[in-house]
């Protein structure tokens, strides 16, 4: 049973009441679930990694990822939008190709199979990281989480450090396993893609979070061959779900006399909220669609509630050269100069502040080429080096980027 769904069931039987009592009642009951289910499992394990556990800190760091979908799943390629093969070639860039190496688990492999495998590979390949998906077991697509019994045997039998990536922790749930994680040792830290995350696994310890998407030297290559030659023919695109209240905003800009660019990556239009996510182009073909526009919209909120996250269309509204205007009032301005980019507070002030950047052209040029100019910056250094700096403020062993 996942999180959500214990949690759920936790409420239902105890009420409300009893967690106002008892606070965090259903994520104790939940920790208790799955200490019960690591008993059963580790009766299923028909071996112990070859090697016992090493003390790691004094050798070459060597990092060995863990995809959540691998080769077998196909998009195992510059610019095809997989996140953990960017997260693979990126740091191959910055510390070399013989210190990552990739560890794939096939679909449907046994949990007892994969984790004793893995421990193998890592203490083969003197790793001393694991970075991976941490909310759902590799090659599973979403459907089991076993990381509690596996970072049971990485202690035992290897002792480097688990970097977990969350992307859903806006969730309450999903946090659950990563404080189980947190709990069993410090060699666990989460790297978070669009929350703050320091203090939220253990009060006062040190996380990483929010980081910005990495793209590899090849994904960049790839980019800037297709966005060659793409023309700004509109004044501002919207790429997204169309719901009501974000239809009512594009009507007014376009009473404004703004041309409005609705998903423009798309060869058909999609007026409707179901109609704008079928069907879905290239993440290339997206990108095309920000560069050919003079401005984009981002809205940060979480669709788990009123929380700002970072989203990716930020950076990759820098990428394609499109000058950003977002609703978010922390998350930029943690990685951009505010100067580089507009923010309104909802979409009614929206059409105001589109009119006040379009009325001083020079500026808004200035300003996007200073937050593209960043944005390949950020890229190529920032999600390595945030995990880097994590790493000295935890002190656990360094991958030793070399940035300055």
């Amino acid at each position: 049973m996942n999180g959500a769904d214990f949690g759920k069931s936790v409420r239902a039987r105890l009420g409300s009441l009893g967690e106002r009592v008892y606070p965090n009642l259903d994520e104790n009951a939940y920790r208790r679930a799955r200490a019960r289910e690591r008993t059963v499992r580790s009766r299923q394990y028909q071996s112990v990694p070859a090697a016992h556990q090493r003390q790691i800190g004094h050798e070459q760091p060597h990092v060995v990822v863990v995809p959540y979908e691998g080769q077998e799943f196909g998009h195992w390629g510059p610019a095809e939008g997989n996140f953990y093969y960017e997260v693979t070639e990126n740091l191959r860039d910055l510390i070399g190709q013989d210190r990552v190496s990739v560890f794939e688990v096939k679909r449907g492999t046994p949990f007892h199979q994969w984790h004793i495998e893995l421990i193998d590979f890592l203490n083969d390949r003197r790793a001393t990281h694991v970075i991976t998906h941490i909310e759902a077991d590799p090659s599973t697509e979403g459907s089991q989480w076993t990381w509690d019994s596996a970072f049971e045997l990485m202690e035992k039998y290897w002792g480097g450090v688990l970097l977990g990536v969350m992307f859903d922790s806006a969730y309450r749930y999903i946090n659950f396993k990563s404080r189980i994680l947190a709990n069993m040792s410090a060699n666990f830290m989460v790297v978070d893609i669009c929350m703050p995350m320091n203090s939220s696994m253990k009060l006062g310890r040190v996380e990483v979070g929010p980081v910005n998407r990495p793209m590899c030297n090849a994904t960049m290559t790839v980019i800037d061959k297709r966005l060659s030659g793409v023309e700004r023919v509109f004044d501002v695109s919207f790429i997204g779900v169309l719901y009501p209240y974000r239809i009512e905003m594009i009507e007014k800009l376009q009473e404004m006399g703004f041309a409005i660019a609705v998903n423009p990556h798309r060869s058909e239009a999609a007026l409707t909220a179901d109609a704008s996510r079928a069907n879905q182009p290239s993440w290339l073909d997206y990108l095309a669609g920000l560069a050919s526009s003079q401005a984009t919209i981002n809205f940060s909120q979480s669709s788990a509630g009123p929380y700002e996250q970072l989203k990716w269309r930020v950076v990759e509204a820098g990428l394609a050269g499109t000058f950003l205007l977002t609703d978010d009032q922390d998350r930029t301005r943690r990685f951009w100069e505010p100067s580089t980019f507009g923010t309104f507070t909802d979409v009614n002030d929206l059409p105001t502040v589109v009119g006040e950047w379009f009325s001083k052209p020079n500026q808004l040029e200035i300003a996007r080429d200073l937050f593209a100019q960043r944005s390949r910056e950020i890229v190529h250094t920032h999600f390595w080096g945030s995990i880097e700096q994590g790493l000295i403020e935890r002190d656990l062993p360094r991958i030793n980027l070399g940035l300055k």
